[in-house]
């Protein structure tokens, strides 16, 4: 004959229960953290294989794809790319009217020669229609935020994506020093004013 839990011991396996979910999500958020440093650190060791500026590739995006709303190197297993979102009927058309897409390719090759991907997916539509939107409020564009950027601070940029902080739109930038270290700015998109 079994015996029902009296409500102290019921107590104690919820309270048990709890910590040892507190634990495993601790785990998980140190692995995540760890799997990103590592991530970074890959890719900070790639960027100096680079053919191309995150520059570069944000003005040949453009030159038939629209206007760029986000840039960054990426690693691709071993392959360093890079990727350029863009939204290709212009600043003037919201996300609804527009066709969003990323242009993605190795960064090491002499020609930057992307993939083209229209984007038709929830993830990447939400993220890339954000961004779209972001700039649209923005008075300075995806390259202006990246001179900013390097006014600001010597390496290389990396990443620059737009972002909301204290409700204003502003560009998140990643900044790769010659020490192999990175530097995190913001740089506000209606000011100009660069902070770290």
């Amino acid at each position: 004959m079994t015996t029902p839990l009296n409500h102290l011991s019921t107590a104690r396996l919820y309270s048990s229960l709890k910590s040892s979910a507190a634990i495993i999500a601790a785990t998980l958020a140190a692995g995540a953290m760890l799997a990103a440093e590592h991530d970074d650190q890959a890719l900070l060791g790639r960027l100096k294989d680079s053919k191309h500026s995150l520059a570069d590739g944000i003005t040949q995006s453009q030159k038939e794809n629209g206007v760029a709303i986000s840039a960054k190197f990426e690693m691709k297993g071993e392959t360093l790319m890079l990727s350029v979102y863009t939204a290709k009927a212009g600043l003037e058309k919201d996300a609804e009217q527009n066709v969003l897409i990323e242009l993605i390719g190795d960064a090491a090759k002499a020609s930057w020669t992307p993939e083209t991907e229209v984007f038709e997916d929830k993830k990447h539509l939400t993220r890339s229609a954000m961004q779209l939107t972001l700039v649209q409020l923005s008075k300075l564009t995806l390259s202006d935020a990246v001179k900013k950027a390097e006014a600001a601070q010597p390496g290389t940029v990396y990443s620059v994506i737009p972002a909301v902080k204290d409700g204003n739109a502003v560009y998140d930038i990643k900044v790769a020093t010659a020490q192999g270290k990175t530097v995190e700015l913001t740089v506000d998109g209606k000011t100009g004013k660069t902070s770290r």
